[in-house]
């Protein structure tokens, strides 16, 4: 082989091994370049994803926030048809209460005369005769009926030496006072009164009859 041979030899090996390298060069840059373009794909799939995220949250808060309004307007609902039922509940027990009082209170006033009769008969027995057991029977079955009264509220209406009240007293008839101090008050019952007092409720029964001094 001459000179020129391995000199031909030579510069076809050195173009050999240039292209080579040249070639890998590309490979490398290829190799980049996909490897850049395969992060730009990771981070716009990450924000499809972040964005995805975000919408659900927000389906999911808004539906939470539906849910607490639905939820608060049922339990305020139930606060209010609960107070109305027991409105209610506490009107209809009272309209049976005033019942039972209002049928209670039209027996009293029925036997009230009779409890009036005893007090008169009482007070028409001479002072001799009131140690009579007859005189004593009829002082103990009046004072038991005063008990069983003041036992359900009725009570006796105070009248004498007290400045009329027209809702409890009612003057049937008026005499000259004596002095100053009797003036304009009553000096006289004619009729016993009864009113029934429970808390701050009061229903007269019957009036006291009474005189005035004037």
């Amino acid at each position: 082989m001459t000179d020129l041979d391995e000199k031909l030899k030579q510069a076809q090996q050195q173009a050999a091994q240039k292209w080579d390298d040249n070639q890998k060069k590309d490979d490398n840059k290829q190799s980049l370049d996909d490897q850049d373009f395969s992060e730009i794909e990771q981070e716009i799939w990450a924000m499809d994803q972040i964005e995805k995220i975000q919408k659900e949250v927000e389906k999911l808060q808004k539906d939470l926030q539906e849910q607490t309004e639905i939820a608060t307007r049922a339990q305020r609902d139930y606060v209010n048809l609960k107070l109305d039922f027991d409105r209610y509940q506490r009107q209809t027990t009272e309209k049976e209460q005033d019942l039972e009082l209002m049928s209670l209170l039209s027996s009293v006033k029925r036997f009230l005369p009779f409890v009036e009769d005893l007090r008169k008969s009482l007070d028409n027995i001479p002072e001799e005769k009131k140690s009579d057991p007859l005189a004593h029977g009829v002082q103990l079955v009046y004072n038991n009926f005063l008990k069983t009264l003041e036992w359900i509220n009725v009570f006796q209406i105070e009248a004498v030496w007290l400045v009329p009240d027209a809702t409890l007293h009612e003057p049937v008839s008026a005499v000259p006072a004596t002095d100053e101090k009797q003036k304009w008050k009553i000096v006289q019952e004619f009729e016993r009164g009864f009113v029934y007092r429970k808390s701050d409720k009061q229903i007269v029964l019957k009036t006291s009859k009474v005189i005035v001094a004037q």
